[in-house]
């Protein structure tokens, strides 16, 4: 009894004894249950209806009692129970919370909830937050868990994928706002109970670049997002904690792909230009790159390389009319990550293209304009009747577009290219006639 008349004191006019250590809050007030274990918040920050929820201050239970909200496309309040520290508020037993990812072992969640009686639009969801530091409120990401949903809510940001987490499949979606990073997982069935472990979620993240190993866990929310409706929405029970490790958890670089020479490139040049994409290292850590190159009769290991790109003179390794094959390994001293996808180019000759383009005179041309929307020429000048392809690629290598795959007579050749129906980013228009081969950059923007 004395600790419920502490209660009352303490929110005096917005708290009401129902029974026992049952009591009732409302209009956005919170407290602490289990000893502090704990807090309970009857959070209301985008509207000003009427809200109360009813909780046990011995037990981990809640429920929407009252709702007036009616917000349209806006969140109107996310009563919740949480663990750790935010926004000022902190639990003060058992709390480990802040915590470095990279010193994290495992996060168990139990959840149970009961959403039958609720009507209105609304989600049951885990909101977790994460810093770039252990104090203060500059959160770096937000992480949402959706198990049960109603009236058309959806998660903020772009599904990405679906991807399967302790048995059951999530729709992924992010958005990178200017203030934070916003990641969800939405269960593609809704659930009335869930045993997780929060650390799968955040490996998710960690290796798509959404999260890094060196920013600190800070709160674990469990509650309800509410648009409209809502009443009778429940927590019946809830139970969460952290563990660490003694040891830091190292995480390899990012996936990534290899791009330029294009795949089953034809190439008159000892000279190459090897590019990839720039992976991130979820540790933060360092990265250098290893390029591969072999073939059936020899092959080559370029290592220490610090950028995304490599010059390769291979006058005295690459033999003539032999099919090569190349790969890149990203490394940030501990672990490596070896490129997602292989390529192929064959060297058919000893000349060198500037050679070439003096005896035989073929010439691909800058396209005109660039960057360009939708629409650019490009242009190209044969000194003989042969056949021609020109194909052109996105940044990832894969073709996107055959603009010539014929046999044309000697003279200039003008094509109108047509991207309308591309995204914006960088391309590549390579040409292959005869012995020339040739590839050059183009920017399209919208």
């Amino acid at each position: 009894m004395k600790r419920t008349y502490a209660i009352i004191v303490s929110f005096l006019l917005i708290t009401k004894v129902l029974n026992g250590q049952i009591i009732e809050l409302c209009q956005g007030k919170s407290t602490s249950v289990m000893n502090g274990e704990y807090n309970i918040m009857n959070n209301v920050w985008g509207a000003n209806t009427p809200q109360c929820i009813e909780l046990d201050l011995d037990s981990s239970y809640f429920k929407v009692t009252l709702s007036g909200h009616n917000n349209g496309n806006n969140v109107a309040a996310y009563p919740a129970i949480f663990k750790g520290c935010h926004w000022g508020w902190c639990t003060s037993t058992n709390n480990p919370l802040p915590k470095q990812i990279k010193f994290i072992e495992r996060i168990p969640i139990k959840w149970e909830i009961d959403t039958k009686n609720a009507s209105g639009t609304w989600n049951a969801a885990l909101d977790i937050w994460f810093a770039e530091l252990p104090t203060g409120y500059d959160y770096s990401a937000e992480m949402m868990i959706w198990l049960d949903y109603n009236g058309g809510a959806a998660p903020a940001g772009s599904k990405v994928t679906t991807v399967e987490i302790s048995g059951i499949k999530w729709d992924l979606y992010f958005v990178a706002w200017s203030s934070w990073n916003y990641i969800a997982f939405k269960a593609v069935t809704p659930l009335n109970s869930v045993q997780l472990d929060l650390r799968d979620f955040i490996n998710e993240s960690l290796i798509r670049g959404y999260l890094y190993t060196t920013w600190y866990l800070h709160a674990i929310e469990a509650g309800f997002e509410i648009w409209s409706g809502g009443q009778n929405l429940t927590t019946n029970h809830f139970f969460t904690n952290v563990y660490e490790t003694s040891s830091p958890i190292n995480f390899p670089p990012l996936p990534f792909r290899i791009q330029v020479p294009v795949d089953n490139a034809i190439i008159n040049t000892y000279k190459i230009e090897f590019k990839w994409q720039k992976t991130t290292d979820p540790d933060l850590d360092d990265v250098e790159y290893t390029l591969h190159i072999k073939s059936n009769i020899n092959d080559t290991i370029i290592t220490n390389i610090k950028q995304n790109s490599y010059s390769f003179d291979g006058t005295k390794f690459f033999k003539p009319n032999t099919l090569y094959t190349w790969y890149v390994n990203a490394t940030d001293g501990k672990d490596t990550t070896k490129s997602t996808n292989e390529r192929s180019f064959t060297i058919t000759g000893t000349t060198d293209i500037d050679e070439i383009k003096l005896k035989y005179d073929f010439q691909l041309y800058q396209n005109y304009p660039n960057p360009f929307n939708p629409n650019t020429t490009i242009s190209y000048k044969l000194p003989k009747t042969t056949f021609v392809t020109i194909k052109v690629y996105d940044a990832l290598g894969s073709e996107v577009a055959i603009l010539v795959n014929e046999t044309k007579q000697d003279g200039p050749h003008y094509i109108n290219f047509d991207a309308s129906k591309l995204p914006q980013g960088v391309y590549f228009y390579q040409m292959c006639a005869d012995n020339y081969f040739v590839t050059k950059k183009m920017v399209l923007i919208k």
